[in-house]
């Protein structure tokens, strides 16, 4: 029994790390809920405080049928042939804060904190406990990996802005408890923003350094597309969000792709609160390289102290559209 206990905790550790490391990987300073990002920049001395949160909801299965574990552990009579179901309930709330350091230019960091429930079942085919179904639970708590980026807005003509968003990865989290990924990674995003008031198009083309120790494949390739309407001029927008990233897991070709609805709703120039909904298009399975589906919810708001100067980059253009000249 206490092989058939590391065996299957093993095998939870394994699955479970990699969908809570998709979760986390994924670079948190877009224009919340989107996942896709925009050019817009701060202004030198102003600063942004992002607050998120994410519930994260996914069901895997898994047929557990490696040869050689069966023959092994067939002769000391504790086979693991069979089949491992997987519920996986997270919670990520985080929080970012970007800094204008010249009007083009910022600097940000995100500081995500994840509470996550996991759920196993085990039902056995062959062997002694054939017929017989085991289950076992685990639940980790903790910092995950702290994201750092800059965002360069270099080109700017009419309606079209373009902007490049490098950053860093810094293994805080704890990789064992599936919280991290246990070394430092980079990425790289080319962005995009095309603004034909009332709608508004951003698109992402980026790369991740997905370097870790949980045997996942290192070189990430994304690419995604959102829209913004503004329903009611300043105060009331709609966003939609579709992307394609690849799959970290090795194991699986199927690709993780995505579409995202939401609302902004923005009280005043300096404030913004956000809900959204993320949904999983490829099929279910344990190859499944994201959750199902998420919910998003965020508050985000933005100020500069005395001293920095005038408002400047995209916050006084916000300022100046909701009749601040």
């Amino acid at each position: 029994m206490n092989r058939f206990c590391s065996s299957g905790i093993g095998l939870a550790a394994r699955l479970w790390l990699i969908v809570a490391l998709v979760a986390l990987t994924i670079p948190a300073f877009a224009l919340h809920p989107l996942i896709t990002d925009d050019t817009g920049t701060q202004g030198k001395g102003m600063f942004e405080v992002e607050f998120n949160y994410a519930y994260e909801n996914d069901k895997y299965v898994e047929t557990v049928r490696d040869p050689k574990e069966i023959v092994e552990s067939y002769w000391e009579g504790q086979s693991t042939f069979g089949r491992v179901s997987v519920k996986d309930d997270t919670n990520v709330a985080g929080i970012g804060i970007t800094y204008g350091i010249i009007d083009p230019l910022d600097i940000s960091i995100g500081i995500p904190y994840q509470h996550s429930h996991s759920r196993e079942k085990h039902l056995f085919y062959t062997g002694p406990f054939a017929g017989f179904a085991f289950r076992e639970s685990e639940t980790v708590t903790g910092l995950s990996d702290v994201n750092i980026e800059f965002k360069w807005k270099f080109f700017e003509y009419k309606a079209l802005t373009l902007a490049i968003k490098p950053g860093a990865i810094i293994p805080t989290g704890d990789e064992d408890k599936g919280l991290g990924a246990g070394k430092f990674g980079a990425y790289g995003y080319f962005i995009t923003t095309l603004d034909f008031n009332p709608v508004v198009m951003h698109l992402n083309l980026g790369y991740i350094r997905n370097q870790n120790r949980a045997n996942e494949r290192e070189d990430i390739w994304h690419a995604s597309l959102a829209f913004e309407i503004w329903a009611v001029k300043d105060y009331l927008r709609f966003v939609a969000n579709a992307g394609f990233e690849r799959n970290r897991d090795k194991r699986s070709n199927i690709q993780d792709v995505f579409l995202l609805a939401g609302v902004i709703v923005s009280p005043t120039p300096d404030c913004d609160l956000d809900l959204g909904f993320k949904y999983s298009v490829q099929g279910k399975g344990w190859e499944s390289p994201g959750p199902d589906y998420s919910v998003l919810a965020g508050a985000t708001v933005r100020f500069g102290f005395a001293g920095a100067g005038d408002k400047g980059g995209d916050d006084k253009e916000k300022t100046e559209k909701k009749g601040g000249k």
